[in-house]
């Protein structure tokens, strides 16, 4: 076999295997997703705030039918948090991590304390690099299980100024169904102001399942 036909034959191989990936996260991506009115559980929050004189600790649980607005994430806006600039950073049995950049974060709002984060999904959340996690489900197909994001850059100005913003989802098939919901989120805010004060909220949601109906 001629020198030349071997080069060709590990191109193709090379872009079979990219074209394989990015087929596997657009089927991971073509999930449906849950619809926000047949979430079934109630959604516990714990936000804990440190940079004062001793942390502050409190824990809400909310029903999102009732209070769509504190909902997580749907499942159905991650084809424009990652967008089409994903690429393979690894690949094991059943798991494929992609990384990309974006500015595109599902709507979110989480208050700790006195630090509130407000996003409003619409494309001017700032710069974030992400990772998605594509796992498979009992029966084989392919989902986005994990997205996790980070602000680029700090943001602000001298006054008052946002040195991180870790954003983190998981996401599974819902009890019953196999439309995906998000599971749980956390959300790790560093905010500095005036100098001297600084604040640390880190707030974790869960979504406890209820199959009561």
């Amino acid at each position: 076999m001629a020198l030349k036909d071997i080069v060709a034959g590990i191109a193709l191989l090379v872009v079979a295997g990219t074209a394989s990936a990015d087929a596997l996260l657009q089927q991971a991506l073509a999930r449906d997703a849950l619809a926000p009115g047949d979430v079934r559980g109630m959604l516990r929050t714990t936000t804990t705030v440190t940079g004062g004189d001793a942390p502050e600790v409190e824990t809400v649980i909310v029903d999102p039918r009732k209070e769509p607005k504190k909902a997580l994430a749907s499942y159905a806006e991650l084809k424009d948090v990652i967008g089409g600039n994903a690429q393979v950073a690894s690949r094991d049995a059943g798991r494929t991590v992609y990384t990309f950049t974006t500015r595109h974060v599902p709507k979110a709002f989480t208050r700790a304390g006195s630090v509130s984060v407000q996003m409003d999904g619409e494309g001017d959340d700032g710069l974030f690099d992400g990772t998605a996690e594509v796992s498979t489900d009992a029966s084989g197909r392919p989902y986005v299980s994990h997205v996790d994001l980070r602000m680029h850059d700090s943001a602000g100005n001298f006054l008052a100024r946002v040195k991180k913003i870790d954003i983190g989802y998981a996401f599974g098939p819902a009890t019953g169904t196999d439309a995906m919901v998000a599971t749980a989120m956390s959300v790790d805010v560093d905010v500095r102001a005036l100098f001297f004060m600084h604040r640390n909220a880190r707030a974790e949601s869960t979504l406890v399942a209820d199959n009561s109906r």
